[in-house]
């Protein structure tokens, strides 16, 4: 990505990415840490039922000021691991 979408920190980025609502779910980010370059959340996603998920996510991140494309930060996440 080319910035942080005018977010301060990749921590303050990603914690908006995790958090959402769509017609079926909200996922929100519960808890979060910035860990060297490592993000991690507890995230709960609550089901339109009332069906409640808590888990969590890692990201590795990537900031990088002189790339050649202009890319400045990217991050990878981890497959969910509920079922």
């Amino acid at each position: 990505m080319r910035d942080l979408g005018g977010y301060a920190t990749p921590r303050s980025y990603l914690d908006n990415q995790f958090t959402y609502a769509r017609d079926d779910h909200r996922l929100t980010v519960l808890a979060s840490s910035m860990v060297g370059s490592t993000y991690y959340a507890a995230c709960e996603r609550i089901e339109s039922s009332g069906a409640r998920t808590v888990f969590a996510v890692v990201c590795l991140t990537r900031q990088s000021t002189g790339a050649r494309d202009g890319c400045t930060f990217g991050y990878k996440d981890s497959a969910p691991l509920w079922r």
